[in-house]
């Protein structure tokens, strides 16, 4: 895998056949709709952040009529392949895509009515920072709704929770969902609630094994070779361990500015 990458092309032909095509996390089009659940988007400006290759920003702006979705991501082919994959759902006028630098958000005060996020925030070191801009960038009374992915307050204690962390090759920068409440209201948020997952993603993650073991091995021995595919059966079934030891906690957010 390319060291310089988080997501080289051919881990992301992998996540597309496990998840869906347009998905880089767990879920697809379903798991957008719940985190998007009783909340207006039709004619709002939104920020994603992470837009990955595009999937979540297309429900955005088809299914839930956004005015705007503008996606930002730091890895260059993320977002070449969001924008090819916006212009074949015919919604290249409605999503705009923008390469950043991690750091500051490269936006004005106000500027979005709604700030959306699927699971990419877990990567993101500094959460008071990045709470404070999303603060920042969302207009008066403006909404932050979001999947992320928390750690219980025990998790450093699990060893399947250790085990997927070591193994995995991304970066996770987990907190609890208490740690998390605390800074989004330090930075500004208000009326924070979040909605575990965690029941879901056990049974979810569990299921994803025996698909990859099962009706996908071909295929995804043929993406990737088979070298890769046993590393990405070990990290799938680290991943199913850690979710059904209560250590990872993947969470909804809603927060109001």
């Amino acid at each position: 895998m390319d060291q310089d990458l988080s997501y080289p092309d051919v881990f992301v032909d992998r996540l597309e056949l496990i998840w869906g095509a347009g998905f880089l996390s767990p879920g697809g089009t379903g798991e957008v709709r719940r985190i998007l659940s009783n909340t207006d988007l039709r004619d709002k400006t939104v920020l994603e952040i992470g837009c990955g290759i595009g999937g979540p920003a297309i429900v955005i702006a088809g299914e839930f009529h956004a005015k705007k979705v503008v996606g930002i991501d730091i890895e260059p082919q993320l977002v070449e392949r969001a924008g090819r994959n916006a212009a074949e759902a015919g919604l290249q006028d409605k999503i705009e895509l923008h390469l950043v630098e991690p750091g500051p958000l490269p936006f004005g005060d106000g500027t979005f009515d709604v700030v959306f996020s699927k699971d990419a925030i877990v990567h993101i070191e500094d959460k008071p920072a990045i709470y404070g801009e999303i603060v920042r960038v969302l207009s008066p009374q403006g909404q932050f709704v979001a999947g992320d992915w928390f750690a219980s307050e025990d998790a450093d204690d699990l060893a399947e929770f250790e085990l997927y962390r070591n193994l995995s090759h991304l970066t996770f920068a987990m907190q609890t969902a208490v740690q998390a409440e605390a800074m989004m209201r330090e930075a500004g948020f208000a009326a924070v609630a979040m909605v575990d997952r965690n029941a879901w993603y056990a049974d979810f993650s569990r299921a994803q094994v025996e698909r990859i073991e099962g009706p996908l091995r071909d295929r995804l021995v043929d993406v990737c070779g088979q070298e890769d595919y046993e590393k990405m059966v070990r990290v799938s079934r680290a991943n199913a361990g850690a979710a059904a030891c209560g250590g990872l906690r993947p969470t909804h957010i809603r927060a109001t500015k």
